[in-house]
């Protein structure tokens, strides 16, 4: 009797490793390593500061009420001969109620509100998401943005500091 339940323990816990290892698809990674890269800015690693300004809490009636928009650029410059075009992605900590924008940095008081941050015509650039490519002419290219704040707790909006970082990586295409 013990060895025949053995046996079945055996056979069940060999067909549950079975199903264990199956698989739905595949993916391959691809890309390249470049040597060399363009400048980005002024080559410092200083942060690019956007003031977002004041904004009256009463401006948001709802969730998705945005703030008026604060443009900011990004300039490559010393782009090697071999790059011909580049896109920028945003990366950060998502907001908790629409992992679209940023959330504020965590010593922020205010509350309810993400950043949104969008290319120049106003269309919304969720984060770890490239931007358009921009063609890099005579060694130099320029991307325009746009950031504001967005409601995305309108229930629980405060007033307070409403501060936000991100990182953002450079992709030569």
């Amino acid at each position: 009797m013990k060895k025949t339940l053995i046996a079945i323990a055996m056979a069940g816990s060999s067909l549950v490793g079975i199903n264990a290892h199956a698989y739905d698809g595949q993916v391959h990674f691809t890309g390249n390593i470049t040597a060399d890269a363009c400048t980005v800015n002024d080559g410092s690693g200083d942060p690019i500061e956007v003031a977002l300004g004041t904004v009256s809490q009463s401006s948001f009636t709802a969730d998705g009420d945005k703030s008026d928009p604060t443009k900011f650029s990004i300039a490559l410059t010393e782009c090697p001969a071999t790059l011909t075009s580049a896109s920028i992605k945003f990366d950060g900590t998502a907001d908790a109620n629409n992992g679209n924008v940023l959330a504020l940095d965590s010593d922020s008081t205010g509350k309810g509100v993400g950043i949104e941050i969008s290319e120049a015509d106003g269309t919304q650039l969720p984060l770890y998401t490239a931007s358009k490519a921009v063609t890099i002419t005579s060694g130099a290219a320029n991307f325009d943005f746009i950031g504001r704040y967005i409601a995305t707790d309108y229930a629980n909006l405060a007033a307070g500091t409403a501060n936000g970082t991100s990182d953002f990586t450079v992709a030569y295409n």
